[in-house]
């Protein structure tokens, strides 16, 4: 049985004390990039078949087209296929957590059928959510020529190196279309490794990181007083009914100082969220995954962090780096805190606020 221990001292004024683990966790999540030197167990490639009923069921689907966040399962039926992504759907909650499907035909279909096909397959997993406050539900990741320093610029809108950080929803979907004339690596590592890594090494950070940061949304937040902070602090870590998830975003809980209300970082909570950010990019735990056009990168966002390399790109509008994302909630999902699930003020595993158009 897990052990667990009361943090020590007195947490700040309305926080309540948090359960730590103190043991390392030793199952399939806890993996280290060594386990795929040799061989790549979380690559399932399309098979033809497979390709054709997607194909015809995709055909139906464009006969009534539907907004993305209204498509279901039976909107892009997959008898056969859907057994498939059934089991993709538990290795991403109780496996590994994260899954690479490899060689579909992108250059058969038009962008908009892509969009349809990625939408149509994550409804036999989960439910899509949006992914800011202007309701967006299939983005575009491409360069659009913006600097990643400003805290308003996502850095998907870019092409520089990306920190290591979780996206929102249970699950993030990168379906490549294409790729960067050089770089744009994606690079990948395991929450409950750094967690065993920090156990070990530096157990001192455990009280900071299961306390938890304010982060910087940007806006996400409902209109007023909680639009650009989260109005309780988000845990890092969260050991909640037997299953160890993380939440992390180096850049938000770093620019959240500079928003008023929130104290600076002690100097021991700077080290704590650094080492998450060092440990993920390093040799030992860091997984890169070079995205070839037709691959879908599923990672469930409670068991993984990750982050892409910069790189350079082609000149020609049409041959840019592109990469269409979405996320989604899944039914199969571990019970979540609700300060860790809560991080718009929006509710637990609830999307960003929607504004007005």
């Amino acid at each position: 049985m897990s052990q667990v221990i009361e943090q020590a001292g007195s947490p700040p004024s309305g926080v309540a004390p948090k359960a730590i683990l103190t043991e390392r966790v030793t199952d399939c999540s806890a993996w280290l990039a060594a386990d795929f030197a040799a061989h790549s167990p979380y690559v399932r490639t399309f098979e033809e078949s497979e390709i054709d009923e997607i194909d015809a069921a995709l055909a139906s689907l464009r006969r009534s087209p539907l907004p993305y966040p209204d498509i279901r399962a039976l909107d892009l039926p997959l008898p056969r296929f859907s057994r498939v992504l059934a089991e993709i759907q538990d290795e991403l909650e109780n496996g590994r957590g994260f899954v690479l499907l490899r060689g579909f035909p992108v250059e058969r279909y038009e962008l908009e059928d892509l969009k349809l096909v990625h939408v149509g397959l994550l409804a036999h997993m989960g439910t899509l959510i949006s992914q800011d406050p202007q309701a967006t539900f299939v983005e575009s990741v491409m360069d659009r020529g913006m600097s990643y320093t400003p805290i308003q610029v996502r850095g998907y809108m870019t092409r520089a190196e990306l920190t290591p950080h979780c996206d929102s929803g249970d699950v993030v979907a990168l379906l490549c279309v294409r790729k960067a004339r050089e770089g744009g690596i994606s690079q990948i590592a395991s929450g409950t490794s750094i967690h065993n890594e920090i156990l070990e090494a530096h157990p001192e950070y455990l009280e900071p990181l299961y306390r938890g940061f304010h982060h910087n949304i940007r806006g996400n937040g409902p209109a007023g007083r909680w639009e650009n902070i989260t109005r309780h602090r988000v845990p890092v870590f969260s050991y909640y009914r037997g299953r160890l998830s993380i939440r992390f975003n180096l850049k938000s809980m770093l620019t959240a100082q500079e928003l008023p209300g929130v104290e600076p970082l002690s100097d021991l909570e700077r080290a704590a969220i650094e080492c998450v950010g060092d440990l993920a990019m390093g040799d030992d735990l860091r997984l890169d995954i070079d995205l070839e056009p037709g691959d879908i990168q599923l990672l469930n966002n409670h068991m993984i962090l990750h982050t892409r390399t910069a790189f350079d790109d082609y000149a020609e509008p049409a041959a840019k780096r592109l990469l269409i994302r979405s996320w989604i909630n899944m039914p199969n999902s571990r019970p979540l805190e609700d300060d860790f699930a809560d991080h718009f003020n929006t509710g637990p595993r609830r999307p960003p606020a929607l504004k007005p158009a």
